[in-house]
């Protein structure tokens, strides 16, 4: 395990404070301002899955053509192409001379009429077959694919799957992944982080919602208002709108503690923070045993924050490019 030498500068050290401002107030504006040129030639891709599923993503080439990498981003749980953080790491990766696909996960995004089924966080095999579809498509020699939290999950779980499938991954990065479900649900239905809590319930009651204006057939619209935290939606729709009985079955299905990552052979750099209210960095000791998985543990960094001064540059897109050039 590497203790990498990142330091906040004075006054943005708080954990808190690198969560919440890496995605939204100036460095939201910022960054969008900054995006705009590309997103005006972003390429709006969908690709097919196994069983008739389509995900969607956005492709943006950079202007040196023909770039010989492809990095592939899979935003966090109720993220989307259009996050900060993807939007700040493409454009980065374009002034590099590097294309970017950003993924839309199963209902993130604005992609919640493609599929009648809800999305869940084990539905990683439509992620595989969805990438064998764009390497078919768009063939570059280098390939990579970074995660952000849920994101970083996915990432990993598609790395340990790589071996059975026709993927082409030169490395896999991931920031904050969320290692057991279990856990990370306990620290977000804690007191301490009920406002963290209350977003993702917020949001994730928005993406239901909207899936009813393309399969009004579903029946929770009532239901949902009597759900007030993260453990309540869990213990409801689990059981009818995912193949598992129980929310603790379903966590476990897509931890990647234990096995999960022992014959992964593609080389996997795995990012943490000691201070992230949301991933428990303990967790990374209940990880396989495998030298493939390069570990990163930071003192400071928040979730998925990782702020390294003050014009809110994040470290995240420095060294995701430093492991693509490298």
């Amino acid at each position: 395990m590497l203790a990498e030498k990142y330091t906040p500068p004075f006054g943005l050290g708080n954990r808190h404070v690198q969560t919440i401002l890496a995605s939204v107030g100036p460095r939201r504006t910022r960054i969008r301002k900054a995006f705009a040129q590309h997103q005006k030639v972003a390429q709006t891709v969908i690709v097919s899955c196994h069983d008739g599923i389509r995900l969607s993503g956005e492709l943006n080439l950079c202007a040196a053509q023909p770039a010989s990498r492809l990095v592939v981003l899979i935003h966090g749980w109720e993220g989307s192409s259009d996050s900060s953080y993807m939007l700040s790491m493409t454009t980065r990766l374009l002034v590099a001379g590097i294309d970017v696909f950003r993924l839309n996960l199963r209902d993130h995004g604005d992609s919640h009429h493609l599929n009648e089924g809800i999305f869940n966080s084990t539905l990683v095999a439509e992620v595989v077959s969805g990438l064998e579809d764009l390497q078919t498509r768009f063939k570059y020699p280098e390939n990579f694919l970074v995660g952000f939290s849920l994101g970083g999950n996915f990432a990993l779980r598609v790395a340990a799957l790589a071996l059975n499938s026709s993927l082409q991954l030169s490395k896999v990065i991931v920031f904050c992944p969320a290692l057991h479900a279990a856990r990370s649900n306990r620290e977000l239905n804690s007191l301490a982080n009920y406002v963290y809590g209350q977003y993702f319930v917020r949001k994730w009651k928005k993406s239901l919602l909207k899936k009813l204006e393309y399969f009004p057939h579903y029946e929770y619209r009532d239901s949902l208002a009597n759900m007030k935290t993260l453990d309540d939606m869990n213990r409801q729709l689990v059981p009818i709108y995912t193949p598992f009985a129980t929310m603790e079955e379903y966590f476990e299905a897509y931890a990647i503690t234990g096995d999960v990552l022992a014959r992964t052979v593609c080389p996997c750099y795995l990012h943490f923070s000691r201070d992230d209210m949301m991933i428990p960095y303990q967790d990374i000791e209940l990880l396989a045993d495998n030298p493939h998985l390069h570990i990163t543990l930071t003192e400071k960094g928040g979730h998925c924050g990782f702020l390294m001064n003050w014009k809110l540059d994040s470290w995240q897109d420095v060294r995701v490019l430093e492991l693509v050039t490298s």
